[in-house]
């Protein structure tokens, strides 16, 4: 953070400077941002006098931040009554008195700005602030600027803290706690655990998290980070604990991911996009698909991944083949949250709300992983994808077919433990059967208190219901796609070949 905070605080000089009269800053925490500028950026040249300082809001009205803004504000006030500066519009209406090289502090300037009297009073500021010279600074979480003002209004972006910040945070806890500070290797696991959250809230769980027999208690902040990520519109961690040996078959993809997070400048965070042709399928041919997302949006996503250099694979194949359980037991298995990524729940009615919950939660996910994310994507049929957005998947495509006779028996022995299955019970025929279909022929066997072949009766495999759809997907797939199973692309006689019959097909 100290290569960041800066930063923002040059820009923000540097803006009042040349006379910008109109700023917004979007910061996870405004009373932060305030101080650090107060820190550092609002002295004129060659004064130790702090400029005038004013902060609203709209639980408060317009208050004075410093003695310089105390006197103004008097003056500003006159006759009318201290509670008129609760009305948003009639406050920058008594805005355009302010004294010269003055700051007003707009907060949760997203609520209001879309307001028509809020916009054009916010307008009407600019030129006269800009003669003065005065900076109205507009915070908010996230903002979307109206057209009216988008070429008026200078954006600027506080960072979340970054390791050596949040470093500093729980040494500063620590003494404050009268508690060692943490080892080296203490120390970065906890930092990892707060990377994501603001300065604020770090504070927080740190404190809570301290204990002078235990030390720092990484699994609250874990679960704070957690609860920060969930509360992001359209982002959701996933909870489970499954690793790569609790999955049956599809080895090759499992060694991929395995290599990836164990090699060189490994990902911290897997973002994880279910069923992806459901969120952008039809995005060339209207502007909007059946899940809301908008060209817009696919266009905003498709920015994020190539200004980060992100990385990314797609899982393509029949419902059923462990595609999803597969990218969500990546995270656990690397030690790295797994975020479920939910674009139709970024949808949003407001023009541009759906769009700005995305750079929101894009957001959330750079501060998590440092900017260093692993998209991966799951597919039905990825022919229905626009192709610019499989570009952006360096890692291309990988095809999970239906497991061969060897990944079936695997997948069952995973299973018939899980749901204590007497070792002597004999199994169905399975071929043509998904690993979904062995877990719920385990299960229904287990609820029902019946044998496998009896619960077999309740299941019709996905190739026999979806014969046609298989068929064509692995034409697909044949050559072109990266085979889930075993090393090198899809050969499709070769994964028929291996499907057979399985080794208890016909032991009865």
């Amino acid at each position: 953070m100290q290569t960041s905070m800066p930063e923002l605080v040059a820009q923000f000089v540097r803006a009042r400077r040349v006379s910008v009269p109109l700023l917004a800053i979007t910061t996870p925490d405004p009373a932060a941002t305030i101080g650090l500028i107060r820190t550092y950026g609002l002295r004129s040249p060659g004064s130790d006098q702090e400029d005038p300082v004013f902060s609203w809001d709209v639980s408060r009205g317009l208050l004075p931040v410093n003695s310089g803004a105390d006197k103004a504000l008097a003056a500003l006030l006159g006759s009318a009554k201290s509670n008129v500066t609760m009305n948003p519009s009639e406050t920058l209406k008594l805005l355009a008195n302010v004294p010269p090289k003055s700051v007003v502090f707009f907060h949760n300037a997203h609520r209001f700005i879309r307001n028509e009297f809020v916009s054009q009073g916010i307008w009407n500021l600019r030129d006269l602030f800009k003669g003065k010279p005065a900076t109205l600074v507009l915070l908010a979480p996230a903002i979307d600027v109206p057209a009216e003002l988008f070429h008026d209004l200078l954006v600027l972006e506080e960072t979340l803290p970054g390791r050596e910040q949040l470093a500093a945070i729980i040494k500063d806890q620590c003494v404050q706690a009268q508690i060692d500070t943490p080892a080296e290797d203490a120390m970065a696991q906890a930092v990892s655990a707060l990377q994501g959250l603001a300065a604020f809230p770090a504070e927080q769980v740190v404190a809570l998290s301290l204990s002078k027999r235990n030390g720092i208690n990484l699994a609250r902040l874990w679960e704070r980070k957690r609860q920060m990520i969930n509360a992001t519109p359209g982002l959701s961690v996933w909870g489970g604990n499954e690793r790569f040996h609790d999955i049956g078959g599809v080895q090759a993809a499992k060694d991929f991911l395995a290599k990836l997070f164990k090699g060189n400048d490994p990902p911290k965070a897997v973002v994880f996009l279910d069923e992806i042709e459901k969120m952008f399928s039809g995005s060339l041919s209207s502007n909007q698909d059946s899940s809301g997302v908008t060209v817009s949006m696919l266009g905003t996503l498709l920015t994020y991944m190539q200004d980060h250099k992100a990385r990314g694979i797609i899982f393509v194949g029949p419902p059923g083949t462990c595609k999803s359980m597969v990218a969500k037991a990546s995270g656990t298995e690397a030690g790295v949250p797994a975020i479920c990524f939910d674009l139709g729940a970024m949808k949003a009615s407001l023009v541009g709300q759906s769009e700005s919950q995305l750079r929101q939660a894009l957001g959330v996910v750079s501060a998590v992983a440092e900017n260093n994310v692993l998209f991966i994507a799951t597919s039905n049929n990825v022919s229905a994808l626009p192709p610019e957005l499989l570009r952006r998947f360096k890692y291309g495509v990988m095809f999970f077919d239906l497991p061969s006779a060897a990944e079936r028996e695997t997948i069952w022995a995973i299973y018939r433990k899980q749901f204590q299955i007497p070792p002597d019970m004999i199994q169905p025929p399975d071929q043509g059967w998904t690993g979904d279909e062995i877990r719920t022929c385990c299960e229904l066997s287990w609820q029902l208190g019946c044998s496998l072949e009896e619960a077999s009766a309740y299941i019709i495999p996905v190739a026999i219901r979806a014969a046609d759809q298989l068929k064509e997907l692995r034409s697909q797939a044949n050559y072109r796609y990266l085979s889930a199973s075993y090393p090198g692309p899809y050969l499709m006689d070769k994964a028929e070949a291996a499907q057979g019959p399985s080794a208890r097909m016909y032991a009865a």
